[in-house]
Order: structure tokens, then sequence, then C-alpha cells
């Protein structure tokens, strides 16, 4: 269901308590950014901004406030207040979780003064004080247009009295613009680029950019109800956000906790006592057991604990932090190993970005925290203690961050969900510097050669220990396995020929192997991450997955998605080489020596009879023009009659080298190794990307795309996909209906887009790396393509398995605090 539709059906069946809320204080939480050292104070006013904003935005809060931090007066102060979750106001036909905060800006600012209102979905390029001291001529307000308020310039004297706290509590948002068009004068125009909208984006001319196209928002809010697609800007903000990781930036920090931390803890202290700050009693027994296992494998001889922790026979020695959590604890002695076992899902997720990367600052080997998000927590007078709803992607998000910064540390996290009616159970991860210090590879082999050659040459590149894995089952047999393992008929474990113990990562490419290698990752608890390759790996990865495609496949963007120009191969120079010194396949013959390297027909693609004469005839023709000598080698999909035509037209021009299953005198390398020219067709992504790491003269040999109903359908459903019809404002539609059906029928592998295969071949031509057959021979070399060592060092990144040769840790830096 759209977002949109969601938000709406909820707010008209869910009980509407706000009005039990307006006794409430109304409070924003307040970020301040001082004059910066070593300038003299300006004599100007704090530069007032109200952000709307929402917990699923965190990303982009910290990202706005750092946007200011980069273009601000060092001579002055900010102060950027968080309008979040205020209580008493009647959501019920909101769009977004902030809609009517804006209009209690008034009432919040006392109705003195100016102030700048921010939706949270924009960036700026251009210190706010200057819109700040915008003279407003008389007006009450400034935005780009009077339909438009998502940035405002508000003179909170004049609109106190239209926009009352009352006011905003309850009416619509149109209506509330509309009491203030109707008022005379009340409303002034603002300079267009205080508000440049996505495409409206100009180097010299935007001051602010606001991503206004919810489903290609860079940031990703709410994956569950879009599926967002690539904006044309979105650079910007991942620069920004890139940025802010560099500096260990965090709007809150252990020195300048939320002011909603510090209430929570006072009250815990005063109410809850150490049971509220620790626990975990229903903490799996195999996990505590992992635990006292992975305690011994580091060599743990001290432990900063804020539970019992096992410890049988153990040479660790325990320190309990029953009086403070162990975050709070003084850094400057760290212990081997910090174990927290409950307390943090009680506190505000604003804070849990410093609160783990004050337990890892602690660690010198290992940390483990076990967080039960639907744990009740009663205080000792009686009272429920209710705790911050944090999704798992963000606790996942804050434990990659603070591995990045302490790449010396194993973690572990036992998360609980929150469930409403189902079972809860303990999800497990791990990352860090393994106690192995080494990750163990799986590479899933499969009949088809292409797809175990992209494996391979991902597992050679990471440069980490692999082992081979067969795949004995066909799709037709995993498909009737897994539905008798999911029916209980078989045990999982008994399924396959992949078995305990379980690998750090596994590697598969290709329908099957992506699905078993899933598979592994689900059956091994948390231990082993997948990395799936191809077009036809299946759904989006999720947070602990890593996905390889090529961007002519037409997927959808994904965060944890390495996009490449040509797949993977395990052809390296050095192999090329060693092939080429072993067999001269070409002899004495005449040069050029032109190698011919033929695929076949596919669902999207036709190599018939008529197409192979062709190819042939034109190979001999390329040979007779050049002086030089043709090799042909066909391949598995190429054919016996496609092979027969190939041979009669090239006639005596070369000879063709016949495909055979399981041989062990395959050509295909050393021919690759010797031949001056390389003519590939164009629908084998797999031999383009072989032959392009050989940097020869490479030409593309086009071959006719089959147009079947399946290719009409795909294509219909990735157009619709892409639609972005547009609203009365003239900006992009949150994606709804069909364009959100096919869009998430795509993101899920059930329908795939067709190959942009001359998509490919522009950008392979465009780059140098390729050239059209037909233009005139040359043997000047193409430039070579040799994408493993930067693809792999993506990988790396997004495993988040570090090593002893990763940097020292470094502590986080505090820009901005609360005032």
């Amino acid at each position: 269901m759209a977002f949109l539709t969601q938000r709406l059906i909820t707010g008209l069946i869910s009980p509407d308590d706000e009005r039990d809320a307006r006794a409430a204080p109304l409070e924003s939480e307040r970020v301040v950014l001082p004059v910066q050292p070593g300038a003299i104070p300006s004599a100007k006013p704090p530069v007032r901004i109200f952000l709307g904003t929402e917990p699923s935005q965190y990303r982009a809060e910290r990202v706005f406030v750092w946007s200011i931090e980069q273009v601000r007066d060092p001579a002055r102060v900010y102060e950027i207040h968080l309008m979040k979750n205020l209580p008493g106001f009647h959501r019920r036909w909101w769009l977004t979780g902030f809609t009517n905060y804006r209009f209690a800006i008034p009432y919040l600012t006392g109705g003195a003064g100016k102030a700048i209102y921010n939706d949270v979905d924009q960036i700026y390029l251009r210190d706010p004080g200057q819109l700040f001291d915008t003279d407003m001529a008389g007006r009450g307000f400034l935005s780009i247009s009077d339909r438009d308020t998502s940035v405002m310039l508000i003179d909170c004297t004049r609109m106190r009295a239209l926009w009352t706290l009352e006011a905003a509590r309850n009416e619509r948002r149109q209506i509330l613009e509309a009491r203030a068009r109707a008022v005379p004068g009340l409303w002034g125009r603002l300079a267009a680029g205080w508000n440049a909208r996505d495409e409206e984006y100009d180097p010299e001319d935007s001051y602010l950019v606001h991503f206004t196209t919810i489903h290609a928002q860079p940031w990703r809010p709410f994956p569950q109800h879009y599926v967002y697609q690539r904006n044309p800007v979105g650079g910007l903000w991942h620069d920004l956000e890139r940025s802010a990781d560099a500096a260990g930036y965090q709007l809150f920090t252990a020195e300048h906790p939320s002011a909603a931390y510090r209430r929570r803890m006072s009250l815990l202290r005063e109410h809850g006592g150490g049971a509220a700050l620790g626990g975990a009693g229903h903490l799996p027994a195999h996990e505590r057991d992992a635990v006292a296992r992975t305690l011994a494998e580091v060599d743990a001889r001290t432990v900063l604990a804020n539970a019992d922790v096992p410890q049988p026979g153990s040479s660790w020695r325990v320190t309990r932090c029953d009086d403070a959590p162990p975050w709070e604890r003084a850094a400057d002695e760290p212990f081997d190993a910090v174990v927290c076992w409950g307390g943090v899902e009680r506190l505000p997720s604003e804070d849990l970005p410093w609160i783990v990367d004050g337990l890892f600052a602690r660690a010198r080997r290992f940390v483990h925290v076990a967080v039960d998000q639907g744990a009740e927590c009663v205080l000792a007078d009686g009272r429920g203690l209710h705790a911050p709803s944090c999704p798992a992607a963000r606790w996942y998000d804050c434990f990659h961050a603070a591995s990045r910064r302490y790449p010396h540390v194993y973690w572990r996290l036992a998360l609980r969900h929150r469930s409403r009616g189902r079972r809860r159970h303990w999800e497990v991860r791990q990352g860090g510097y393994l106690p192995g210090a080494t990750p163990r590879v799986w590479v899933l082999a499969h009949h088809k050669t292409g797809h175990t050659t992209q494996s391979v040459g991902l597992a050679e590149a990471l440069g980490w220990p692999h082992e081979r894995k067969e795949l004995r089952f066909t799709a037709a047999g995993y498909v009737l396995r897994r539905a008798l393992e999911m029916a209980g008929i078989a045990r999982a474990a008994a399924l396959h020929s992949l078995a305990p113990p379980w690998p750090d990562v596994v590697v598969g490419t290709g329908w099957l192997p992506s699905r078993a290698a899933r598979w592994v990752a689900r059956r091994s608890a948390g231990r082993t991450r997948a990395v799936v390759l191809g077009r036809k790996s299946g759904a989006a990865p999720d947070q602990f997955e890593v996905a390889l495609g090529c961007a002519h496949f037409r997927l959808p963007p994904h965060p944890r998605r390495v996009e490449t120009l040509l797949p993977l191969s395990g052809v390296t120079p050095a192999r090329l080489a060693a092939a080429a010194r072993r067999s001269d396949l070409f002899e004495n013959a005449p040069h050029p020596h032109i190698l011919v390297l033929v695929g076949g027909s596919s669902r999207s693609h036709r190599l018939d009879a008529g197409t192979a004469h062709r190819l042939g005839r034109d190979a001999g023709a390329l040979a007779a023009t050049s002086g030089g000598t043709v090799l042909a080698l066909t391949s598995r999909r190429t054919g016996r009659r496609a092979t027969a035509a190939l041979r009669a037209g090239l006639g005596q021009s070369g000879r063709v080298h016949e495909w055979r299953p399981r041989d062990p005198e395959n050509p295909y390398l050393a021919a690759l190794g010797r031949a001056h020219v390389v003519v590939v067709t164009g629908e084998s992504e797999s031999m383009l990307a072989e032959a392009a790491v050989a940097g020869k003269p490479l030409y593309i040999y086009p071959i006719s795309r089959r147009s079947g109903p399946w290719q009409r359908l795909s294509g219909w459903v990735a157009r619709r996909a892409s639609v972005q019809p547009v609203n009365k404002r003239g900006t992009a539609r949150p994606q709804q209906g069909l364009e959100y059906l096919c869009a998430r029928l795509i993101e899920r592998g059930l329908m795939l887009p067709p190959r942009d295969l001359e998509g490919l071949h522009h950008a392979l031509i465009e780059r140098g790396i390729a050239r059209r057959f037909g233009t005139p021979l040359t043997l000047e070399p193409c430039l070579a393509f040799r994408p493993a060592p930067a693809v792999a060092e993506d990988v790396r990144g997004l495993l988040g398995f570090t090593g002893p040769d990763e940097r020292r840790p470094r502590t986080m830096r505090r820009l901005a605090g609360e005032g």
C-alpha cells in the first residue's frame, strides 16, 4: 500500500489521543552552533531556525545541520530547533509527521523576533544568516510562493495572532495558508534560490536545495513505503553525509547529550535504579554461551558489564557498572571487552550514535550489546516506562559507523524486535575485527560458467581465503526442497550439501546461487553475510547483504548495491599471459590474429543461423581486408545450427573451435591472450567483460533483439515504474498506485526490466573500452577495464569486516550540541 494512503488510513483508525497530550509542555530539542574558536563574536542576533522533522528522518536531520556548519558565519550563533513528536497536535490528515508544526513557531518563540522554518528534506548551500537578515518590508512571512511554506522567514510578532497554537493543532495546513493569503500585504516573495526543488538546482543561483520528490530522497527514510529512485542532485546530499562521517560529526555527544536523554536518565536514576539500565534477563542461553566463547577467543582479561556475564572457569575479571551505564564510565582505562545487556533501548534514539560510540571507545577487543525493544520497564514507583521506538536499521547504522571508527573491535548485536501478535525472536549480527582475523568465504559454483567466474573473480579480489562449494541441485529442486523445509517436512540442515560450520561470507551469482547464498545466511543465525551478483539475484539486499549489479540492468538504486559497468570476471592480465605461453592456437598464421567470441540466443536476443552466417562472413571480410586470420570460439548458448552457419560463413578465412562441456583443453584464455583483435557478440556481457580486461582492440558485433510477450510486458512495467506524475504545485507526486506496484515488483525481483544492452555498448564505446563493429579496423589498443579491485574495496566496506591493517580508532568530534 502506498505511503500516503497508509498514513491517512492509520490516522482515521487510530485513537485520537492528541487532546490528552495537551497538558504536556510544548518543547523542541535545540541544537546550538556557537561562535567558532578564534572568531570575534558578531553583534548580530542568533539565527533561529525551526526544523520540521520526524523520527525516520534522523539521517536528514544530521546532514541538514551539517550543511549549515559548512556555510555559516563563524562569528555568529545559530539555534536549530528540532520540531519532532510535539504533543497535542491533531495529525489525522497530515501527510508528513510534522505538517502543521510550522504554524506553531510564533507560539514557540513567544511571538518575538524572526525565525526561519525549514522542512527536514533540505540542505543549505549558502549561509542561512543571510536569509535571516533579509528585510521583510513589513510582511508577516516570506516564501517563494503563497502556497508553498516549506521554507519561510517569519515575523513571529505579526503572525502570532493569525497562526495560533490552537489553530496549528486543529486546523488543516491549506486552511491556515489560505487565511494568511486573505490578509493583504501579509505574504512577501522570497528569492527562488532559497527553495530550489530537485531539478531546479543551479550551482550559481541556488542557496538551498529541497529534495521534494519523496521517493527520490537520497537518504531513503521510508524504504518500507517507497521504492526509491535516483535523484539527479542526490550527489550533493551524499557528499555532505560523507564529509560528516569523516569528521565524526553528530548532533549530540556524551558531553552535550539531548535534553530528552537528560530527562530520561534523571527519571531512571531517581525511580528505576540499576535494574532499569541493564539486565536482558531473557537473552537466550546460546547467545550467552556465544559471548563466553568470544571472550575466550579474543583473550579478554578485563570485562566491563551491566549484567551477569557467564564465566565458568574463565580467565577474565568482570567489573559491574551498576552505578552508571557503561557508556558513561571514564574512558581513560578501557577494558578488553564491554558487555551491555539492556538499558540502551530505554533511551532516546537521537543519542544512540554517541552511546554506541562510547561502548566501542571503552573496549579494546570486543563489544556485545543485547537490546530487547519490546521489554517492559517498571519503575520503582510502579509506573511503566515507555521505550522509544527505534528501527532496526538505525541500530545497525550506528554499529557500522562505530566499527569504522574502531576497526580493532569485534562486535555482536543481539536485537529482539518489537512485534504485535507474533512471537518475538532474537536476531544476532556481527562485524568488525573477527576473532579469526580473516573472514572465511564460500563461493557457490554453478553449471553456468559465467556465473561461477563472476563469483570466483570477486572472492579472489577480496583477498580472503575462499572455498568452492558445488551446487548439485537444480532450480526446481531448490524450490521443492525449500517448500518441504517451510512446511516442516524436511530438516533444513539436511536439504543441501551446505552445512556448518558456516562461513563469514558466502558469494553467489545468478538465480539459484543467490538464493542458496541467502539460505546459508539465514541458517547461520547472523554469522554469515551474503554477497549476491547478477540481474536475477533476487530482491533488494537487506541491511547485512551486498548486491552487485550492472548499470544496464536498470534496477532501483540501493545503498547496499554496488553498481558496475560490466560484470566481474576471474580473468586477469597475469592469467591471460600464462595461458598464452602454454598454447598458441594461431600458430604461424598471418597477422593480425582476430578472435571472435560467439555467444548465442537468450530470452532477449536471437543468434539464429542467418545471423551466425553473417557474423562469419563479416569476420572473414575483416581478415581479408587486414591480411589476418580468424579464430572463432563458440559458447554453451551458441548451438549446433548456429555453429554450422558460422563455419560456413567464415569459409577458408579461419576456423571455428566448438564449445564442449567439461572440455579440459578449453582454449578460451589462451586465445584471448594471443589475439591481436577481439570481436564479441553484443548480447554476452560476460565475454565483453573478460575481453575488456585484456585492453586489446575490442569490437562489439550487434545481435538482434527478441520482442516476445514477456519482453513487452517487462518493458511496460519498467516504464510505468519510472513515471513521475506532477501534483498541483508542479513537483513530482509521491509514488503511489500503479507506479508503486510496478516499482515494487521490480525491487523484489518478481519482474525485471529488459537489459539496456544498447546503453551498455554506448557507454563502452564512449569510454574508449570498445568500438562498434563496422568502423575501420585499427590495432590501437582500447582502454582496459579492470573493476575488480575497486569493487572489492566497496564490498569490503559494506560487509563491515576489518583487519589489523586498518586505521587506528578516532573519537567523535562535536561541532554542535545542546544549548
